[in-house]
């Protein structure tokens, strides 16, 4: 288990805490244990990290990433990558794409 300074246990209580029921992925106690394992190591990563999950492309992200996306913390958490990035949101998405039949072919 990492050990984490007030600033972010703040934070990830924040990711823990949040009402993921508003969101197509549900309740957290219900999340898969590949999702749940991929959150824990966004979070407890010291580099900048995000996951989108599909299909709605949600977004979850830890507080060293949140330099990166600035002014649209705190409301970029839970939301989709059209909600927070509607611009280019479908270039985003189809790099997660091409990521994701990449990476399944293994």
């Amino acid at each position: 288990m990492s050990t984490y300074n007030e600033e972010e246990t703040d934070f990830v209580s924040t990711v823990y805490n949040f009402n993921w029921s508003s969101t197509s992925l549900g309740p957290m106690k219900l999340w898969d244990a590949s999702l749940k394992n991929a959150v824990d190591l966004c979070l407890q990563s010291a580099f900048p990290t995000s996951i989108c999950i599909a299909p709605d492309w949600i977004s979850i992200y830890n507080k060293a990433w949140i330099p990166i996306i600035k002014a649209k913390h705190p409301r970029a958490l839970g939301e989709t990558l059209k909600q927070t990035w509607p611009d280019i949101h479908e270039i985003l998405i189809s790099q997660y794409e091409r990521y994701s039949s990449y990476s399944s072919q293994f």
